[in-house]
């Protein structure tokens, strides 16, 4: 990251295996865009990756540093020389909107595990405008799946909201994501009609997202 940082490269991509926390961490250096966290999510979704947490910071010459924790599907680290390869093919075509994310998850629902279909937990969205001096914070729950990450950051995006960090987590099978986010002015959302748009929003696509489970969901039956 530092040479790339030196070089000015577009992208930078570094992991290593904490086996500790049987996690890979994966750190990617590239331009700061918005949407740039749904994007990534997406592409790691797409690869098998399970995001168990991500930093997200951004630098004063305008490039993004952004870390993610994540795990194979069997909840070991993600790693394999090959499996490492396809995800940076895929973050690079991600970056590059040369990747149709919402069509490639699609495509591998079927493959999923039976227990990412059957399970349903309903969608809860709190905003809480007192935990910090400088950001909305925004606790998510939903049914954790592969692509839930990548569907929520996608609608906060599409609300022009940006994302300063995220922390992920799981309680069996729901997923409590929480988001420090700002509206595109740099500032704290305070309208309270904008707020209830969030939340409305968010929890829609997550509904949006768990319909497409269900023919899977009666086929598993």
């Amino acid at each position: 990251v530092r040479r790339a940082e030196r070089d000015r490269q577009p992208l930078a991509i570094e992991h290593r295996i904490d086996g500790e926390r049987s996690v890979t961490e994966v750190t990617i250096y590239t331009l700061d865009t918005h949407g740039l966290f749904a994007r990534l999510a997406g592409a790691m979704a797409i690869s098998g990756a399970n995001i168990v947490d991500a930093k997200i910071f951004t630098l004063a010459n305008g490039m993004a540093l952004d870390t993610f924790w994540i795990q194979d599907l069997e909840g070991k680290p993600f790693d394999g020389p090959q499996r490492l390869a396809r995800l940076a093919a895929r973050v690079e075509l991600a970056l590059s909107n040369r990747l149709d994310i919402q069509r490639e998850l699609d495509s591998q629902r079927p493959s999923w595990p039976k227990r990412d279909r059957i399970f349903t937990v309903q969608p809860r969205v709190l905003i809480d405008n007192n935990a910090s001096d400088t950001f909305t914070v925004i606790e998510v729950n939903g049914r954790d799946r592969p692509g839930f990450l990548h569907i929520v950051t996608r609608a906060l995006t599409r609300l022009n909201l940006q994302i300063t960090s995220a922390h992920v987590t799981t309680y069996g099978e729901r997923a409590v994501d929480v988001f420090y986010v700002k509206d595109l002015f740099g500032l704290k959302v305070v309208n309270q009609e904008k707020l209830k748009q969030i939340a409305a929003t968010v929890e829609e696509s997550i509904r949006d997202f768990d319909t497409r489970f269900e023919p899977l969901a009666k086929a598993a039956e």
